[in-house]
């Protein structure tokens, strides 16, 4: 790059900083970011360092239970406390006050002493942990030693009569070897659906171990097939979902595979041949040598930590309370949730360092309104919630309504950021206000006046934080860009692509919303759109649904999901990827339990909108983007 372009875009990039008239006068000067910055406004400068360091490597993508997220949570307590806020939260245990709420976030597998080995055939084997086998979670804890017999792809009942097993075979005490997928053509395809780089149901994981478990085996040995036209075969799956009981299962790479078959063939045919056979039908073959194959597997409960700082109210107003929320998690390495695939750092610089730059920086501007507010003056509590956990299921906020730090029923507003780093064009999207009788009247104002193009949505839709309260009949405004970018989720949302004085007017706009909603006298009162019920009379009537999934589902018998039955050619499912026996876990971020959950939804929605879901398929959780279709 030459040194002229270097400076073009630096002068670009920091268009956003400061004026036309700054960025030239500072290339003349020869230090356009010094004095790009100087020109800038403080609070421009405050809000760019604020999502600049939460997006920094050193923050690892703030992923829960990494050091990266700890380091975030203390720069935002380290802000909070610098701006004479309070500790927000009281262990119930102890009494004790402290910036952090803790919470359980699931749990996780804990593989020890794995192993895969093979000894007593043509070549003995010791193969690598991580590169080239791995102890699932699809199956159970243990380490099995006993004879191998390699039984295709383990599949009951195919089409046109394909069977993998004889009739009566029973594998007691010894260990299944398993090619992933189905029978396939030349090109590495199925052979029974006619769509690229698609599988029938019978491929499933659910499928083929449960096909498996009926012949009782000691433990599965699963081989990421050679030749299978997916992306998935070059990847070694660890923590999963159990499919089988009691059944440690291992999964090895194509080449492993192909190296414990050379091995152990008793009439030296390699896995392609073996494979070729497993295409055709039943094929059954005894292998020489004893594996020995497994490890333990401990679950250990993982914690995450909302970070809560309290501004104290006054007078009759201050055990009633506005929560200014923003979640301070993202995506780390993108192992889950994102749509670029894992491996590069995901900053996460408008989603959601922008929403945490908020927060601190009206923990600042509100302590000092308090205490420039008349004597014997009357304002609500401010609480602050850095929420965690909120890409993987809203769960900091949700734990949150479930263990106020004050009754629901003095939460007077809760105020969302998600995502405003990125408001183009000044164009701010603030939804929800029509939550309270009155509400939309009251705030538009200061719409109004905020340099802003505010596009309203009376629903409070979408999935952030905000969902938590509003479902528990708390009046809610989310803000947000109002146009979406495609960076979002993925390793390109960088500190360098933020509008930064976009950001500051949402920022100032919100500090005017906040602080006339703790002082004014009267009460919000919550409204539901559609029956103008009052607080927590329960859901709403149902809604002609404007928007079509086209999807057949059955509710899982644990509450664990959507169980995908049929999908509709060229519908919204269809064409974003759902396939049948696909579990839909979440929408939105929402855990999904029954159809009605789905049906109201989908009731919030207008065609055109973008709907984040997560599916289980083949025992891996996978994030999907729907753009919904017009019902017919």
């Amino acid at each position: 790059m030459t040194r002229s372009t270097i400076r073009c875009f630096i002068a670009s990039t920091l268009v956003t900083l400061g004026s036309a008239a700054t960025v030239t006068a500072a290339a003349e000067d020869g230090d356009l970011i010094r004095e790009a910055m100087n020109e800038a406004p403080i609070a421009e400068r405050v809000f760019n360092e604020h999502i600049t360091v939460l997006s920094s490597p050193w923050m690892e993508g703030r992923l829960p239970g990494t050091k990266g997220m700890e380091y975030a949570r203390d720069y935002v307590i380290y802000w909070f406390d610098q701006a004479g806020l309070e500790p927000g939260w009281v262990d119930p245990a102890t009494g004790e006050r402290s910036w952090k709420q803790p919470f359980p976030l699931g749990s996780e597998n804990i593989f020890t002493d794995q192993v895969a080995s093979v000894s007593g055939a043509g070549e003995d084997l010791e193969l690598e942990l991580g590169e080239e086998f791995e102890l699932t979670g699809l199956g159970g804890d243990g380490v099995v030693e006993g004879e191998m017999v390699f039984v295709g792809y383990s599949i009951d009942d195919g089409p046109d009569d394909y069977q993998s097993f004889p009739e009566d075979l029973d594998l007691e005490g010894r260990i299944a070897v398993m090619l992933r997928f189905e029978p396939m053509n030349e090109e590495g395809g199925s052979q029974w659906t006619e769509r690229a780089r698609r599988w029938s149901r019978k491929s499933t994981f659910a499928s083929k171990f449960g096909a498996v478990a009926d012949r009782n085996p000691a433990a599965v040995i699963l081989i990421n097939t050679p030749g299978a036209d997916d992306d998935r075969v070059g990847t070694l799956m660890k923590n999963t979902s159990q499919v089988i009981d009691d059944v440690p299962v291992v999964m090895l790479t194509p080449e492993a595979g192909r190296r414990l078959i050379a091995a152990t063939d008793t009439e030296g045919r390699s896995i392609d041949d073996l494979r070729r056979m497993a295409d055709e039908g039943t094929t059954i073959v005894d292998l020489k040598g004893t594996a020995r194959v497994g490890g333990r597997v401990e679950k250990k409960t993982q914690y995450a930590e909302n970070v809560l700082g309290l501004l104290p109210g006054k007078g009759d107003l201050a055990d009633e309370v506005v929560i200014i929320g923003g979640h301070l998690d993202h995506l780390g390495m993108g192992d889950f949730g994102s749509r670029r695939g894992s491996g590069n750092l995901h900053p996460g610089a408008d989603d959601n360092a922008s929403g945490a730059a908020a927060l601190m920086m009206l923990g600042e501007s509100l302590r000092k309104a308090y205490d420039e507010l008349p004597e014997g003056a009357s304002a609500r509590s401010v609480l602050l919630a850095a929420f965690d956990a909120e890409e993987s299921g809203l769960n900091g906020s949700r734990y949150y309504v479930d263990n106020p730090t004050f009754d629901l029923d003095d939460i007077q507003l809760m105020i969302n950021f998600d995502m405003i780093g990125r408001v183009t064009n000044d164009r701010l999207s603030v939804s929800g206000v029509d939550s309270a009788n009155g509400m939309s009247e009251w705030v538009q104002p200061m719409f109004d006046a905020s340099g802003l193009e505010v596009v309203t949505n009376s629903r409070g839709g979408g999935g952030s934080d905000h969902a938590s309260f509003l479902r528990r009949g708390i009046p809610v405004l989310f803000a947000i860009c109002a146009d979406f970018h495609d960076d979002y989720h993925t390793p390109d949302d960088t500190p360098d692509k933020i509008y930064r004085t976009a950001g500051v007017k949402t920022v100032d706009l919100f500090h005017e919303i906040a602080l006339g909603a703790s002082t004014r006298s009267d009460k919000f009162e919550f409204a539901n759109e559609e029956t103008g019920a009052s607080r927590r009379q329960g859901p709403a009537r149902p809604r002609a649904l404007k928007v079509r999934l086209g999807l057949r589902t059955r509710e899982l018998p644990d509450g664990a999901g959507l169980r995908v039955m049929n999908v509709t050619e060229d519908s919204t499912a269809d064409v974003a990827g759902i396939q049948v026996d696909d579990v839909i876990k979440k929408w939105a971020k929402i855990p999904l339990k029954s159809r009605a959950d789905l049906v109201g939804r989908l009731a919030e929605l207008d065609p055109g909108d973008e709907v984040q879901v997560v599916i289980e398929r083949d025992g891996e959780e996978q994030v999907m983007f729907l753009k919904m279709k017009a019902a017919p």
